[in-house]
């Protein structure tokens, strides 16, 4: 039985490295050696996945090469979660068995896609259905594991197992008649953190095609880049404070063009913040998202009513309404129930704070200039958005082009 790593370095193959897009996937099934029909006479078996945190970099050999890759794999202690690393840094697969999903990561062009599991296997190539023969003991890489001789219906393999779970060496054939070889070279016990089986903050979710001559689809952008909308007051409850006259409110729209880094509160806990870039032209009435590290960016026009989410390095581009309600035009002020309580100064500028319910009924903190550039948010006493760098200037009118050569694809939802 060859090492499901195999079964993975084929799959990264698909991953084209031009244009870091993710195309021509098939079933997740096929990342395992699946085994089926064979009953296990004996409740003596090894544990299929680690008990604790480990990572693991095995040394590969595929039938017929002389050749041995080396892959890394993380593996969760809960038992259900392991990412396996594509060589050079192409990308990564995070495997979680309890879901029965995979996501598929290419790093180059930061997109993903998740792709359901059809495998009813319980660890990285062992299950239920086998049939587990006890050989003895030995070490591998300098750690002492159980030899086992495990045979299925069609394949077999001999493995050594450390007693807490850790995969250490494998050899055989598999129910395809491919051979194959994997021994651990290292093996770290070391806690991981959960980012590590995480998508990473900013890439892009791309829905694969369903059918054959359907394209890929940039789906609906999440929380880790939406524009960066206007948050209206909803009437308040009078007893908890006493609100300005409306004429008194904020502006809560830029009354001038102004260019702003912001650090943006991670959708995960135990994230750290991205960064985004918010340009505003009052002459266009657009607004321009740049996110970290994301080829992705987006442009709304709010005359329009409509967003644009780009990738130009994969060509495409989706439109879809924006969100929110309508932006007020210059010079307007919102209606809704503001309370001033205090006054700030963040990246250098000087803002007033208001307290205001949202329209989900959430309390909120928000500091905005007097002229309307929003410079931070707090909500629950947690800084949801903050501004680190803000300028004032005229924004060139060609940042907000939508380059014609970008194919439109249809939004997609997960």
């Amino acid at each position: 039985m060859p090492s499901p790593l195999q079964k993975i370095i084929q799959q990264h193959h698909l991953i084209s490295l031009g244009t870091g897009m993710i195309a021509a996937l098939g079933s997740f099934g096929s990342f395992f050696v699946t085994f089926d029909g064979m009953a296990q006479d004996t409740m003596q078996r090894p544990l299929f996945m680690p008990t604790r945190d480990a990572t693991v970099v095995y040394a590969v050999q595929p039938e017929n090469s002389p050749l041995v890759q080396t892959r890394k794999i993380y593996f969760s202690g809960n038992g259900n979660t392991l990412r396996i690393d594509g060589p050079n840094h192409i990308g990564m697969t995070i495997v979680d068995s309890a879901k029965k999903t995979a996501i598929v990561i290419a790093n180059k062009s930061k997109v993903y896609t998740v792709i359901p599991s059809k495998s009813g296997q319980s660890g990285l190539f062992l299950d239920d259905n086998m049939k587990f023969v006890k050989k003895g003991s030995d070490r591998v890489a300098g750690i002492l594991c159980d030899r086992w001789k495990v045979t299925g219906s069609k394949g077999k393999s001999d493995v050594c197992i450390t007693k807490d779970g850790v995969l250490l060496q494998q050899e055989g054939v598999d129910a395809d008649g491919q051979e194959g070889k994997t021994v651990a070279i290292s093996v770290d016990y070391n806690a991981l953190p959960a980012s590590t089986f995480q998508v990473p903050v900013g890439y892009q979710q791309i829905k694969l095609p369903e059918r054959k001559g359907d394209v890929p689809a940039l789906v609906t952008p999440n929380s880790n880049g939406q524009p960066l909308s206007p948050i209206k007051a909803q009437p308040l409850d009078p007893s908890k404070g006493v609100k300005v006259n409306a004429n008194e409110n904020p502006f809560i729209t830029p009354q001038r063009d102004v260019d702003v880094v912001y650090a943006i509160a991670a959708a995960m806990p135990g994230l750290p913040p991205f960064h985004q870039r918010m340009r505003w032209s009052v002459g266009e009435w657009k607004q321009r998202i740049d996110s970290q590290g994301v080829d992705t960016y987006m442009i709304t026009d709010y005359r329009k009513r409509e967003l644009v989410v780009l990738n130009p390095e994969l060509r495409k581009k989706t439109t879809m309404p924006a969100p929110g309600d309508a932006i007020l035009a210059p010079g307007q002020k919102p209606s809704g129930d503001y309370i001033k309580v205090g006054e700030a100064t963040v990246a250098g500028q000087h803002c007033n704070e208001w307290q205001i319910v949202d329209s989900e009924g959430n309390p909120n903190d928000i500091c905005y200039t007097d002229d309307g550039v929003m410079l931070r948010v707090v909500r629950n006493n947690i800084p949801l958005v903050v501004a680190l760098k803000v300028a004032y200037a005229p924004q060139d009118s060609k940042l907000f082009n939508v380059p014609t050569n970008l194919k439109e694809l249809a939004p997609a939802h997960p």
